[in-house]
C-alpha cells in the first residue's frame, strides 16, 4: 500500500514531521531516511511500515525536496513568508491488497498553489496553504490553516500543532468515495461533498551532532461524518507515527 499523505499536507504527503516543523531549518542541503507507520482508515487495509528517502535543499528564496515538492518565496520579511508551492499527494488508495477496495487504485496527483507563513508571537506561526490539483485527475482543491506552537523542553524541542483542513468535493471523493467507474453490488458510488478535517500533531528534532538529526512526529486526524459514512472507510481517526533521521551539509 503506497505511503499516504494525510492531508497537509500538510505540507502534502501526509504532514510529514522534518526539522523545519520543530525549528526554522538552516540553508543548505540535508538528506536522510524515513519510516512512517499510518493507521489505515479504509476497510480490509492494514497500516503498513513505510521507508522512503528524505531529500532537500532549502534556501530563504526556494526548497525544493522529497517529499515535500517544491515552494517558491514571492515575499518574506521578518515575520511574514508569502510562496508559491508544487507539492505531490499520494494515496492509500493506490495498490489496495484488500477484497472490500477491489477495483479501486489512485494515482500519484500533484498540487499547486500558494503558501503564507506568519510568525506573530513567542514563536506561535500561522500557516495557510491553498492548492489545486495541476495533473488533471479530479480536479479538486483544498485549503488548510494551522496553528503551530514550539514548546522548549532544553535539547528536545517539541512543537504542537492544530489545524483544519477543506477539502473540495472533486477531492474528497477521490480521496474517500467510490466513483461511478468502481460502484460493485454491495459498495454503490459515493460522494462526501466537500468536507473540513481537524488536525492535532506534536513533532520533535532530536540533535545527535552539529548536523545529524533524529526527527519525528505523531499526527491524528478526526474524520467528519460525511468522510466515516463511505462504504470503504470503516475507522473514525487517523493516525500517522514518523521518525527520520537527516544529514545537514
Amino acid at each position: 500500500m503506497a505511503l499516504r499523505n494525510y492531508a497537509l499536507t500538510s505540507i502534502a504527503l501526509f504532514a510529514l514531521a522534518t526539522p523545519t516543523q520543530a525549528q526554522e531549518r538552516a540553508e543548505g542541503f540535508s538528506v536522510g531516511v524515513g519510516l512512517t507507520h499510518p493507521s489505515s482508515i479504509f476497510a480490509g487495509e492494514d497500516g503498513t511500515m513505510q521507508v522512503f528517502p528524505l531529500l532537500r535543499y532549502d534556501t530563504d528564496a526556494f526548497s525544493v525536496g522529497i517529499p515535500e515538492g517544491l515552494r517558491v518565496t514571492v515575499f518574506s520579511d521578518q515575520d511574514l513568508r508569502l510562496g508559491a508551492v508544487i507539492a505531490p499527494r499520494l494515496s492509500a488508495l493506490s495498490d489496495v491488497e484488500s477484497a472490500e477496495l477491489a477495483g479501486i487504485d489512485r494515482d500519484l496527483t500533484f498540487d499547486g498553489g500558494a503558501s503564507v507563513r506568519y510568525l506573530y508571537r513567542r514563536g506561535t506561526q500561522l500557516r495557510l496553504r491553498a492548492v489545486t490539483e495541476l495533473s488533471d485527475e479530479h480536479g479538486g482543491q483544498e485549503i488548510s490553516a494551522e496553528l503551530r506552537q514550539p514548546i522548549p523542553l532544553g535539547r528536545i524541542p517539541l512543537l504542537a500543532s492544530a489545524g483544519l483542513t477543506w477539502m473540495s468535493d472533486d477531492l474528497a471523493q477521490y480521496s474517500y468515495g467510490v466513483l461511478a467507474s468502481e460502484a460493485l453490488a454491495g459498495r454503490l458510488e459515493y460522494a462526501p461533498g466537500d468536507v473540513i478535517i481537524p488536525h492535532v500533531s506534536v513533532s520533535s528534532v532530536f540533535p545527535i551532532s552539529d548536523n545529524l538529526n533524529l526527527v519525528g512526529s505523531v499526527r491524528a486526524e478526526v474524520l467528519p461524518d460525511e468522510v466515516t459514512n463511505s462504504p470503504i472507510v470503516d475507522e473514525d481517526i487517523g493516525v500517522n507515527t514518523f521518525l527520520g533521521l537527516t544529514y545537514q551539509f
